[in-house]
């Protein structure tokens, strides 16, 4: 007989280490600058455990005054900066949540993949410029035959505050079956 099965809610994230395409200090010491009313730069080093800012600090703990930092884009970064997370099983992910050390990206998408080898395939876009960076606009609406498609919201992409800004994305969020998920095979998938 088929039952709803509501699991635990779980950080799942929670010491987990990923894969960032870029991290300030890990080829020597670099400076790395916060964007603030006035402009602080200071020093990352992934061989001196004051100065680190590995991945792995993403994850660690919210009491733990720690972070991940990337080289400061405008200087030093080749290009986009890319985060994997690995989470070695399939979970239903429900919500995420992101808090940022200095300002958040102007820019930024979050995608998944269902299986190993799957494809990427965008979950959810956030910028100030959707139309231009990411070819959708920030007034589309999901309709009931396309209950999986990626939005892009403007909200969280504004550069105030200057640290501690959060972005928190329910992936159920303005589906119109949102409220059957566990009945709508196509939701349980994507």
């Amino acid at each position: 007989q088929p039952q709803r099965c509501v699991p635990p809610f779980k950080n799942i994230a929670f010491n987990l280490e990923a894969d960032a395409t870029n991290t300030c200090g890990s080829e020597g010491p670099e400076e790395y600058c916060l964007r603030s009313p006035r402009q602080s730069c200071k020093n990352c080093d992934a061989n001196d455990p004051d100065k680190a800012h590995p991945s792995r600090y993403m994850t660690d703990s919210k009491w733990n005054p720690t972070w991940w930092q990337s080289q400061t884009l405008n200087k030093l970064a080749p290009g986009p900066v890319n985060l994997t997370f690995h989470l070695g099983r399939a979970y239903e992910i429900t919500y995420i949540r992101m808090t940022f050390q200095s300002i958040r990206p102007e820019s930024f998408a979050i995608y998944k993949r269902t299986s190993k080898d799957g494809a990427w395939v965008p979950l959810q876009y956030f910028s100030s410029s959707c139309e231009s960076t990411y070819g959708h606009s920030s007034r589309e609406l999901i309709t009931i035959e396309d209950e999986t498609k990626a939005l892009c919201t403007e909200r969280f992409s504004d550069m105030y505050p200057y640290s501690g800004g959060n972005v928190v994305f329910s992936t159920l969020e303005g589906r119109p079956s949102a409220w059957r998920a566990d009945q709508n095979k196509a939701l349980q998938v994507s």
